[in-house]
């Protein structure tokens, strides 16, 4: 594998930019508004998402200087690696659903469940997606859980609001505007320990789960087995454990370990 990416020139990753002396460079794009996961604070991004991308990239053969990471949103992923705009997605990007043929994907690397995110003074009137009635849940355009919780509340009368962040979600949520987002619990539970001061609580309900897979374009299949072999190198000699006990002293979240490292 090593041999196959050294240098940055072995990989069928289509390169976006030219550096100067430093050689070509890799576009990744990535969240910045997860904490935990993918987070742009004071000009540099940190989170599990992103160790996981600056690991894969180094065993294709590049130098954490060559890496250009692109925030994106849920919605602009598929179009970002269609033009080009970037070479693979490590964004909670659901290795679960079906991308029309917009994206081949490698992995998974992270499992996760689905839940809900509250107003703590909601904790006794909201305790799942049954206590929904007549409320509004804020959901990401785009992200699964938004397709997620309109399949699980469509027999009930809930409102689903859809914002472009999770900072705009979380707005409408302290402000009265929603009554819950629905999101991965890795993602909601970012969302609380940024908050603070014991604000906001994840609901201990649950509801489904799903997996995260790393995203390239469409027919990139020989790029695609190279990112799985990185990550299973990754499982293997301790970095996937380490990049999880980071993500805990962060957030204080634990993925649930029945179900990690995933297969």
């Amino acid at each position: 594998l090593l041999a196959a990416g050294a240098g940055a020139c072995g990989t069928s990753v289509s390169v976006v930019t030219k550096g100067a002396a430093q050689g070509p460079t890799i576009a990744i794009g990535v969240a910045a508004d997860q904490p935990g996961l993918g987070y742009l604070h004071g000009g540099e991004y940190s989170g599990f998402d992103i160790d996981v991308a600056k690991y894969v990239a180094k065993t294709l053969g590049y130098a954490e200087k060559q890496i250009v990471f692109k925030q994106l949103s849920p919605a602009m992923r598929a179009s970002a690696l269609t033009d080009g705009t970037v070479d693979m997605v490590v964004d909670s990007f659901s290795m679960d659903g079906t991308h029309d043929g917009e994206a081949d994907v490698a992995g998974p690397y992270l499992t996760v469940r689905e839940a809900l995110l509250i107003r703590s003074d909601s904790a006794s009137e909201i305790t799942g997606t049954d206590s929904l009635s007549d409320k509004t849940v804020c959901a990401v355009a785009g992200s699964a859980a938004d397709d997620n919780i309109r399949n699980r509340t469509k027999n009930i009368r809930t409102t689903v609001a859809e914002r472009d962040t999770y900072p705009q979600c979380e707005t409408a949520l302290m402000i009265g505007q929603a009554d819950a987002i629905a999101a991965d619990d890795a993602i909601a539970a970012g969302l609380a320990s940024n908050r603070g001061g014991g604000y906001l609580k994840v609901v201990g309900e649950t509801f489904g789960e799903r997996s995260y897979a790393i995203a390239v374009k469409s027919g990139q299949s020989t790029l695609a087995k190279q990112i799985d072999a990185a990550l299973q190198s990754m499982m293997d000699d301790g970095s996937w454990k380490q990049a999880i006990d980071k993500m805990k002293q962060s957030i204080g979240y634990v993925p649930d370990m029945s179900l990690n490292p995933p297969a």
